[in-house]
């Protein structure tokens, strides 16, 4: 198959040149042992309800652009721990260094998940106590759903405390509970609750 400078496509075996420029008996001819009738062609969406875009030949003007349409406006959810104006994040709890190095140190608790590890990548930072996992130990976490904190293990290999008892499946957390990670106390202080929320 052959595509002329017009952009039609042709049978370069059956045809010398482009026989649609040529249907005016310009001279083009079926080359020998070729049908010398060239099919005729219907478009696709003839007698048919599919709307099936024509073809145009390459050198034909460009069809008209259909209007853009108008975009929709979506409301944006925003998250408890983000003020898009302010770039505060709320504070939802806190965490105050009972025993250890740093005592009465706080760390600001967030909404959603603050992980408690040893590096600037962590929420609870605790890098001066070095028998914690630097892949972080726990996870404390605000549900404003149930406006509820709990405290839960992360990938770290030590044993985490809650109130003096191994902490092995996710528990909530309430205001004066204790939370034992590496050589370091916790105490828990809440500002969410059910009585007040953001």
């Amino acid at each position: 198959m052959k595509q002329c400078e017009r952009g039609h496509i042709y049978d370069e075996k059956a045809y010398s040149a482009c026989p649609y420029c040529n249907q005016a008996g310009s001279g083009t001819r079926p080359l020998d042992n070729a049908a010398p009738e060239f099919p005729k062609t219907a478009p696709m969406n003839a007698g048919g309800s599919v709307d099936f875009p024509a073809t145009l030949p390459l050198d034909a003007p460009e069809p008209p652009k259909a209007p853009a349409r108008p975009k929709k406006e979506m409301s944006a959810t925003i998250a408890l721990n983000v003020n898009e104006t302010t770039g505060i994040k709320p504070v939802c709890g806190w965490l105050v260094i009972t025993e250890g190095d740093y005592k009465g140190k706080s760390y600001v608790i967030h909404s959603d998940k603050n992980a408690i590890g040893r590096g600037s990548d962590f929420d609870v930072d605790l890098s001066f106590d070095k028998a914690i996992s630097k892949e972080g130990d726990a996870v404390i976490t605000y549900d404003s759903r149930s406006k509820k904190f709990f405290v839960t293990l992360a990938a770290g290999k030590n044993n985490v405390y809650h109130n003096g008892n191994l902490l092995l499946t996710p528990e909530e957390v309430n205001d004066y509970d204790v939370i034992e990670v590496g050589a370091t106390k916790l105490v828990f202080r809440s500002f969410c609750n059910k009585e007040y929320t953001y």
